[in-house]
């Protein structure tokens, strides 16, 4: 009787660690499904975050560094020899007037008579000044067209932007109907940095 008492005993402490062992491996994957692989999901997604972010940032710092180079080349002049892309004028006053000017010479050329011209007030964008006119005039279609690509055209350049037309009753030669154009025009000039004169 005694050694079937000791048979048991000792075919059960035999068991004990196994059992012991395989609860501290379950407990063990708990702990890993619920704790650590999140964890390491977390850095991965943040290790790629950062990655993307370093991608970008160099990508910025390539751009920034032409853009010296790019301000040198709008105050320049082109490989033709043509006039700057800025308006010339110390400031805005003497600018807006250079670009009042351009504008009235292209529309004597085109066969347009400006009905009006209003002085927009100049803004600052980074180092430029834009200089800007709004302007009306009566004219017929084959006129418009090569005005507005004149002004598309010209040195220094000059952005066409809220184009209105209204049709008129008035009838000009050939058949061709007048048409009232109002269109605002804008140009730049530079401007020192860290002053800008008015």
């Amino acid at each position: 009787m005694s050694e079937r008492k000791r048979l048991v005993v000792h075919s059960t402490g035999r068991a004990g660690p196994w059992l012991a062992l395989m609860l501290l491996g379950g407990v063990a994957l708990v702990g890993w499904l619920t704790l650590a692989s999140p964890l390491l999901a977390w850095h991965g997604e943040r290790a790629t975050a950062v990655a993307d972010r370093t991608v970008v940032a160099q990508r910025l710092e390539r751009m920034a560094a032409t853009l010296p180079a790019l301000r040198l080349s709008v105050q320049a002049t082109d490989v033709n020899g043509n006039a700057s892309s800025l308006l010339a004028g110390a400031t805005d006053a003497i600018a807006g007037a250079a670009l009042q000017g351009l504008v009235q010479e292209m529309a004597l050329q085109a066969g347009a008579t400006l009905t009006s011209v209003e002085t927009l007030p100049a803004s600052a964008v980074g180092l430029y000044r834009r200089i800007g006119l709004r302007l009306s005039l009566n004219v017929s279609w084959p006129v418009l067209i090569p005005l507005l690509q004149a002004m598309a055209q010209a040195r220094p350049r000059i952005i066409i932007d809220d184009l209105e037309l209204q049709t008129s009753q008035m009838v000009i030669g050939g058949d061709q109907q007048l048409m009232t154009a109002s269109f605002t025009v804008y140009a730049f000039r530079g401007a020192a940095e860290g002053r800008v004169a008015p």
